[in-house]
């Protein structure tokens, strides 16, 4: 007999509990919460009526749709009641009744004129003798360990339990060496910014289908072992623009204003001893026909050329690739770009074209009035160099997100430079609004989904 669909009623319900009796013999009370969740699956039902064994039916929903074992354990939670109902009914019928067994009530059978529903039976057949546990466990063993080495990388405000859907989680603020072998081992998924997932790292995964890297570098990871071994490496992109250009003009404004002398200005008393309703010291000047030059034009480097337009600034670009054309603003040759521009901006990748970039003789040609602001990466700016353009009045200030070493070596003689109004720094965090977080984590998300699904994404 093939259920009819949507038909959760107690007594559809009761003939499926009365029929999973037949098959399992003295059930656990308890043992009755998992059966109408199962049974109420048209996917898994489906496939029990094909007569595919309930194994196999259970892979096979699994592959269908990676949310099914999840979907099933919160239909346990909450059809209980409508189980209890069904149950209730079959006592009152007494198609079944309810005795204690070895200190516990157990359902058992008697017979009626209730027709067979072989799915139902099958069922029961399979179960049998099981506990409740033991049957949570067979269903939770069917989906895929996940590991996720170093969630300190996303913050603790990301909600992780999304990763919930696809089997069991097993999260991890920070990991290792030593610990990442050991953490591993077992893993279905690995997810992790950081960790250095080297060919002599992965011999120990053996189980391993999936990598998801938070981040668009995927360096960390031996990606040539990956491909050997068929595992698959998916990174996330283009989460960040919005974050990155937003923080890019954070610290630009900050140092164009002198933001941080003029607080300090009020912090100190000194304003109001001074008498006067405002105080000029600094100069700080307005970015309405300014010229901004930006290095890098990639998502990051557009969105920046966009909101700097809207300031009213001048755009110029040079394209450390040679590939990328925007033919809104004007591309330039770098030289051109360090004489010429007053805010000059990085959002370009560190390569071998790219390392010490901007370097001694770089600030000698820039204005002594510029601003630069790097976002890209730590490489690409001669730290000690930029030091001494700061000291020798070079430039009049330049903002960091990024740092040759990460994080920031204590030795670094970014240090010898204690004004803020001069050089401004923060810690790599150009990337991390809440909304970019969040949209990173929904794309490692699909990326998964993509995965199960036969429907890749974002591959390395």
């Amino acid at each position: 007999m093939k259920l009819v669909d949507k038909m959760k009623d107690e007594n559809l319900g009761l003939a499926i509990l009365y029929n999973f009796t037949k098959g399992y013999g003295h059930v656990p009370m308890n043992v009755y919460d998992v059966v109408l969740p199962l049974l109420y699956h048209d996917g898994f039902r489906n496939h029990l009526f094909e007569g595919i064994e309930v194994e196999d039916a259970l892979s096979k929903c699994i592959q269908e749709d990676a949310t099914f074992i999840q979907n099933i354990l919160e239909d346990i939670e909450k059809d209980k009641e409508m189980t209890s109902r069904a149950l209730g009914i079959c006592l009152l019928n007494k198609y079944l009744s309810f005795e204690f067994e070895d200190n516990e009530m157990k359902g058992i059978l008697h017979e009626s004129s209730i027709l067979d529903i072989n799915e139902a039976i099958r069922l029961g057949q399979y179960f049998s003798g099981k506990t409740y546990d033991d049957i949570l466990n067979i269903l939770k063993k069917k989906t895929f360990s996940i590991v996720f080495l170093d969630s300190i990388c996303l913050g603790d405000d990301i909600d992780l339990s999304k990763l919930n859907q696809f089997g069991q989680v097993t999260t991890y603020k920070q990991s290792n060496s030593e610990e990442v072998i050991e953490r591993i081992q077992d893993a279905d998924i690995i997810i992790t910014n950081k960790c250095l997932l080297t060919g002599d790292v992965l011999q120990y995964a053996a189980k391993v289908k999936l990598i998801c890297i938070t981040a668009t570098g995927v360096n960390n990871v031996d990606l040539d072992y990956c491909h050997r071994r068929g595992i698959t490496v998916c990174n996330v992109a283009g989460y960040s623009s919005l974050s990155v250009a937003q923080h890019t003009f954070a610290l630009a404004l900050d140092l164009l204003h002198k933001n941080s002398y003029y607080h300090e200005y009020i912090q100190s008393g000194k304003y109001s001893e001074s008498g006067m309703f405002s105080h000029i010291g600094p100069h700080f000047y307005e970015l309405n026909e300014k010229t901004w030059g930006i290095i890098g034009m990639g998502n990051i480097g557009r969105t920046v050329a966009k909101i700097a337009n809207a300031f009213g600034c001048q755009v110029q670009y040079y394209s450390t690739s040679g590939k990328n054309t925007q033919q809104d603003y004007t591309s330039v040759d770098l030289e051109t770009l360090l004489k010429t521009s007053d805010i000059i901006s990085i959002h370009c990748p560190l390569n071998e074209q790219t390392k010490g970039l901007i370097h001694e003789k770089s600030f000698k040609l820039m204005k002594e009035n510029a601003i630069l602001i790097n976002v890209g990466r730590g490489g690409i700016v001669d730290e000690k160099a930029l030091v001494e353009a700061l000291q020798n009045n070079e430039i009049v200030g330049a903002g960091l997100d990024v740092f040759e070493s990460e994080p920031l070596a204590k030795e670094s003689p970014l240090f010898q430079i204690n004004d803020a109004s001069k050089l401004l720094m923060t810690p790599h965090i150009a990337w991390a609004t809440v909304e970019a977080r969040n949209r990173l984590f929904d794309l490692v998300i699909e990326n998964i989904q993509g995965f199960l699904m036969g429907n890749l994404k974002n591959v390395c």
